[in-house]
């Protein structure tokens, strides 16, 4: 998964390609898995998650259909043969509605699996930009590609997005002083709030087309935003990093009013004196907040939000993107639980 500290928003269409969009992410160890066993010709196609306790069955990927996990389906519409015969199953660490890219993690994480199982060797910036294009294209999602991307590169990124198209990734390098503190300070808070992202998204492209909409004033704030965390991290700026995700939070709000969330608003009242300040992750409108702790009062942040009512994780950093690896196959009679539901 992926926290967005600053310039989340500025990665999606139509102001990345008339703009030019710029966020910083960075990736953290809470993780979606993809598993992938190809069967013996004539079993189809079973996909199952166990998050949402639902499974798909068909007799070939040429018969797949309907709503019921059609996230899932696309990527094997795209990705496994037409006759071929396979076992999906997928799973997150995250609840539904995290704001943490748990929709682009599993793309990222489905695409690896399938990959692995068929012997075919991507890169991560092509595992990313497959997934986002089968998100975006083939079921024609609204929404960005930094989720994508930061769940495939792993670490801290800069991601530029060119005016007129395309996107460049920068590496952020951060001493190792630097990174102990970030993930000693920093907090992800969860008030069980969730959001539906794709609502979201379709409500600030609504609002951008608007004449005199603030809409495009707050992404090139939040744009630059980004370029001054940037900056901050390279130069080990502790400072500069807080002053830049507290505009984040200021101009993800200004961006639609569905992206601003009350819930958050008092959480943030009430760790005030606690906090050197926070911001909403991804569209906005509930999920975790990322919150950075005043020196020595980590605990008692931890202890207050519990207080309220929240879930509260620690931040780690993964620097080592998406990852597949061969097990065991799944038992046969795993295999007829999977298809009988």
């Amino acid at each position: 998964m992926r926290v967005d500290p600053a310039g989340a928003g500025t990665d999606a269409p139509p102001f990345s390609v008339e703009h030019g969009g710029l966020v910083v992410n960075i990736a953290v160890q809470r993780y979606a898995f993809a598993s992938v066993d190809r069967l013996p010709a004539g079993d189809g196609i079973i996909i199952a998650s166990l998050d949402l306790r639902s499974s798909v069955t068909a007799e070939s990927v040429e018969t797949l259909g309907g709503e019921q996990l059609e996230f899932l389906q696309a990527f094997v519409r795209r990705l496994v043969p037409a006759k071929d015969s396979l076992l999906l199953v997928t799973e997150s660490d995250v609840p539904p509605g995290a704001g943490l890219g748990g929709s682009g993690a599993l793309g990222v994480a489905v695409v690896a699996a399938i990959d692995r199982a068929y012997g075919r060797v991507r890169s991560a910036l092509e595992t990313a930009a497959i997934a986002n294009e089968i998100e975006r294209k083939d079921l024609g999602y609204p929404g960005g590609d930094q989720d994508s991307y930061g769940a495939a590169l792993g670490g801290i990124n800069k991601l530029e997005y060119v005016k007129g198209g395309g996107m460049i990734p920068h590496r952020i390098d951060i001493t190792e002083d630097l990174r102990l503190t970030l993930e000693h300070s920093a907090l992800l808070i969860y008030t069980s709030e969730a959001h539906v992202s794709g609502n979201i998204h379709q409500d600030i492209r609504e609002s951008y087309a608007l004449e005199n909409s603030p809409t495009i004033d707050a992404m090139t704030h939040l744009r630059e935003a980004a370029r001054k965390m940037a900056l901050a991290l390279e130069a080990g700026e502790l400072a500069g990093f807080v002053s830049a995700m507290n505009e984040s939070c200021t101009n993800l709000y200004r961006l639609h009013p569905s992206c601003d969330c009350e819930g958050h608003r008092r959480c943030l009242r009430e760790l005030g004196d606690l906090i050197l300040g926070g911001k909403t992750c991804g569209a906005g409108g509930g999920g975790f907040l990322l919150v950075y702790a005043k020196p020595g009062r980590r605990r008692e942040c931890i202890v207050e939000a519990e207080r309220m009512g929240a879930l509260v994780w620690p931040v780690n950093i993964d620097f080592a993107g998406v990852r597949s690896w061969s097990t065991e196959p799944t038992p046969s009679e795993e295999v007829k639980r999977y298809r009988q539901g």
